[in-house]
């Protein structure tokens, strides 16, 4: 259980799972992909503007410029040298996304521990395309629970 916006928020079930979507019209299965039920929270528009700007202007950037601290793990898991320095200097790999394992339009933060570095295709469309078919159609301070995709970890897949 936690607080999201003033609101007592269940996390019920978790398990390891894999997480199937679509993209393009087909089924894409994501593996050891972890499900959380959650009472998905519909975030008022100003407060996730505000949000998105300081992950697009700032948070993004200290997330890649953290991660590529640990040289090594990022080599173990199959980013090469330019990939690295990018991450350094606050840049996405080619083919990679800076991801909200939580929305930001579900109430989730910019914290380190809501962020994981995605391979973009498939799994971030798939993700993405995910929340979006469900968040489109609620409206705002709305609460469904829902299970939703978590991938773990702060890389996924965590081996390219």
């Amino acid at each position: 259980m936690g607080i999201r916006n003033g609101l007592v928020v269940l996390m019920r079930g978790v398990s390891k799972a894999d997480f199937t979507g679509k993209l393009r019209g087909e089924n894409i299965t994501l593996k050891d992909v972890k499900m959380k039920e959650i009472s998905y929270v519909k975030r008022d528009t100003a407060e996730l503007n505000k949000l998105r700007n300081y992950f697009n202007t700032t948070g993004r950037k200290n997330f890649l410029v953290d991660l590529s601290k640990n040289v090594e793990y990022l080599k173990e898991a199959g980013f090469t040298e330019k990939d690295i320095l990018k991450m350094q200097n606050g840049r996405v790999p080619d083919g990679w996304q800076v991801h909200h394992k939580l929305p930001l339009d579900d109430s989730g933060t910019n914290s380190f521990d809501n962020l994981v570095l995605i391979k973009n295709e498939p799994y971030h469309k798939v993700i993405t395309n995910y929340q979006n078919s469900f968040a489109k159609q609620l409206t705002v301070g709305e609460i469904k629970s829902v299970n939703w995709p978590i991938p773990e970890g702060n890389i996924y897949p965590k081996k390219h």
